[in-house]
């Protein structure tokens, strides 16, 4: 990875990192408060409303975030008709969507609480791919830090607001008013530093070409379909569940899922901070591309297995932190949610490492692949959760989300090799799973023999003797996670020397 690309990712990933996962912090506070109150048949219609509002925001979207950011780069002139071309396409679709799923509300006859949840939730979709399009202008100018100003603002407003309207008894139409009134004032906050810092704002000179809404729609129509592809195989199952086995199955689903959704932000984020730089330097040259992407992606593994791992050794006491509130609230009522998490959480590694090869293969001018991929994604989760869930419910469900998750991954490298930006699968996906491996027995047979009440047996961490025993134990695992990390190269000498031109000034 060359030093300014380095500096410039590793800035812009703080940077996206510090304003959503800022407000993914304050929004599990949110969960946490409302969980107890929901309770799992509450839950389950949060549940449900917010996943459909992600299906048709991605639809909404038309697959322009990453491909807006790319022609804004190219030409930052045509800024203005690029994002207007962008918003009108975008607005059209929203409001077909929104008619489809009000369709969709009264055919099933779904009761009047989950009818206005999920309609509600999709008003505040007009504000939110509005304030995307303004995300992809900002990634294109490398301005992200004024894109964290509107996530933190709207992550405060969030939170502020649905402590206060749970408080009052609002219940779970409280939580969803909170995110719609959120939505706008991220809008309000993030469009007028666009305007202000990035440009120049003008229409297009005589003779010049622009991309008008057409052009825009023929642009996106490919990747509009993976990612839509994509995020209906992701969040079906949430919609499946509700259909086939109710609200209350939903919700303990959902509890468990909560893990999954938050940890796949840092990924994302690392993955549209790398885009630009990536986008540069294939045009420019594809040895540094390469580089670029192997070591991207060899380091989102080598960080987001152990921090997988992890999460899946503190799944009871997460579970049961979310599930405590009131004298009145009963934690057991969400215990099956424990190994929700232990199962989905493994979905991780595999879309931390699609999400780098995603913007690879966009990079490559690949992104028609997408189709298949999403596509054979799609079928996938259904077949697999029409024949799991009827047997195992929620279990089946988060077996079938870690499946598809792999299939997709093997799908992208299975397509990058077939560029000239061939992915090490060794080095930068197996060497990695290795190294936890090793790294994980060494640490266990060491305590076991120092301090065997320390373990539960040889696959987890005892949750019920204190932080000290589980965070002495973390701590002993991620010693050898680093040393073993770099005895078998998967960190090698170059990788530290570049540690420091992260961050270092300049560039």
């Amino acid at each position: 990875m060359p030093p300014t690309a380095a500096r410039s990712v590793a800035k812009n990933t703080f940077l996206l990192t510090l304003g959503l996962l800022g407000g993914r912090v304050l929004a599990v506070f949110v969960t946490k408060k409302m969980t107890p109150i929901l309770g799992p048949e509450g839950l389950g219609i949060w549940g449900f409303a917010n996943d459909l509002g992600i299906i048709v925001l991605t639809v909404v979207n038309f697959g322009l975030g990453v491909l807006l950011t790319r022609e804004v780069t190219r030409n930052r002139g045509s800024s203005w008709p690029l994002l207007w071309a962008a918003l009108r396409l975008r607005w059209l679709l929203g409001l077909g969507c929104f008619l489809l799923l009000w369709l969709y509300l009264d055919t099933t006859a779904k009761d009047a609480l989950t009818t206005t949840a999920v309609l509600v939730t999709a008003l505040g979709l007009f504000a939110e791919t509005t304030a995307m399009a303004c995300d992809s202008v900002l990634q294109a100018h490398e301005k992200v830090e004024y894109q964290t100003w509107g996530q933190l603002a709207s992550a405060v407003v969030y939170f502020w607001l649905s402590y206060w309207w749970l408080d009052l008894g609002w219940g779970i139409m409280g939580v969803i008013w909170a995110n719609v009134v959120s939505r706008i004032v991220r809008l309000g906050v993030m469009a007028p530093l666009m305007f202000w810092k990035t440009g120049p704002w003008r229409r297009a000179l005589p003779g010049e070409p622009i991309i008008g809404m057409r052009a825009m729609l023929k642009l996106g129509v490919a990747l509009c379909m993976a990612t839509t592809f994509g995020i209906i195989s992701y969040k079906i199952d949430t919609v499946m569940l509700t259909e086939m086995m109710g609200q209350a199955a939903t919700g303990i689903y959902v509890l468990g899922h909560r893990a999954l959704d938050i940890m796949l932000i840092v990924p994302n984020l690392f993955a549209t901070a790398i885009f630009p730089a990536l986008m540069r330097y294939t045009e420019r040259d594809q040895t540094d591309a390469r580089r670029l992407s192997e070591r991207g992606l060899r380091y989102m593994v080598v960080v987001m297995l152990p921090l997988t791992w992890l999460v899946g050794l503190a799944a009871r006491p997460v579970i049961e932190w979310f599930a405590r509130g009131t004298d009145a609230a009963d934690p057991s009522q969400f215990a099956d949610s424990i190994v929700v998490l232990q199962l989905v959480i493994w979905g991780v590694p595999f879309q931390s490492a699609s999400n780098l090869l995603n913007r690879t293969l966009i990079a490559a001018g690949r992104e028609r692949v997408f189709i298949g991929i999403g596509l054979w994604a799609l079928v996938t989760n259904v077949a697999l959760n029409l024949l799991l869930i009827p047997r195992w419910g929620y279990y089946g469900a988060s077996v079938a989300t870690v499946v598809c998750l792999a299939q997709t991954m093997v799908l992208h490298v299975w397509n990058v090799n077939r560029t000239g930006l061939r992915t090490p699968v060794r080095r930068a996906l197996v060497l990695p799973a290795a190294v936890l491996a090793v790294s994980w027995f060494a640490a266990v047979a060491v305590l076991r023999l120092v301090q065997p009440g320390w373990t539960q047996g040889w696959f987890g961490l005892a949750t019920d003797r204190g932080w000290l025993a589980f965070g002495g134990g973390t701590a002993l695992w991620l010693v050898f996670y680093a040393v073993a990390a770099y005895v078998l190269r998967v960190v090698d000498r170059d990788d530290l020397a570049l540690l420091p031109q992260l961050v270092r000034r300049g560039g």
